[in-house]
């Protein structure tokens, strides 16, 4: 639930951080017949380190989130369950 929930976010603000590069710099790159891989490379990522790093930060409570509400599913008592289950193994 987790992965679920985090990974849509991520993939939506990433996506738009690509979208969002700046436009000249790209139109630049081309005029001096750099590839597609170089473009990624040289100006596309460095300008979208600041998107993937809050991502990461944003994606953290999302996974809290989505662990909290998967255990609220998935278990009828909780915690509680996997501790006597340990227990017993013991």
């Amino acid at each position: 639930m987790a992965i679920a929930i985090s990974l849509v976010v991520s993939i939506l603000e990433i996506s738009e951080g690509f979208r969002n590069t700046d436009k000249e710099l790209i139109k630049m790159a081309k005029t001096f017949h750099c590839s597609k891989l170089q473009i990624l490379i040289k100006i596309i990522l460095p300008a979208n380190i600041s998107t993937f790093i809050n991502s990461l930060k944003v994606n953290i409570g999302l996974s809290l989130v989505g662990v909290i509400s998967g255990e609220f599913l998935v278990s009828k008592a909780g915690l509680r369950i996997s501790n006597s289950v340990w227990r017993s193994s013991i």
